[in-house]
């Protein structure tokens, strides 16, 4: 199942309910240390499913938990002095800093563009090979160089 949700949605209440369901919590449990009754936890949960678009609760927890281990290695990524970059149906999702500030964009113009715009014209089939190795799981090269084209058009390597 894939959802579009986001634990920001969540208002804090939810949020806090949400973190509990995580830690393994029973709704005893969670009504203990919210100081709730049972009927107002199982609400909370009922609007937890509903915004993140989960079946069952144990479900709702599998997307929280990958949803906060997704916002943690998008910190970790973004502050990381070496460029990277994230791209799905070969176009760029995320970019981090230190390649948007070598290429010139910003966070808003990168993301949305097909990253083979992003690639030096004689880089294009090559890295595009590697990427296609890539996603079908097959042997590629970990290291090649490729040139990129910066905002402006100009080539760096």
């Amino acid at each position: 199942m894939e959802s579009d949700w986001a634990w920001d949605r969540l208002n804090p209440f939810e949020r806090q309910v949400a973190a509990l369901l995580v830690q393994g919590k029973s709704n005893a449990d969670i009504c203990a240390e919210v100081f709730l009754s049972r009927a107002r936890v199982q609400e909370c949960i009922k609007r937890i499913l509903m915004k993140t678009g989960a079946d069952s609760t144990r479900q709702a927890i599998v997307l929280l938990v990958e949803e906060r281990e997704t916002r943690s290695l998008l910190r970790i990524l973004e502050e990381a002095t070496t460029g990277v970059v994230i791209v799905k149906d070969r176009v760029v999702k995320f970019a981090n800093r230190a390649l948007r500030e070598m290429l010139g964009y910003s966070l808003d113009e990168i993301v949305g563009i097909p990253f083979v715009e992003l690639l030096a014209p004689r880089s294009r089939e090559a890295a595009i090979k590697q990427h296609e190795f890539r996603l079908r799981g097959e042997p590629f090269s970990t290291l090649y160089v490729i040139g990129v084209l910066c905002k402006g058009g100009k080539r760096r390597k």
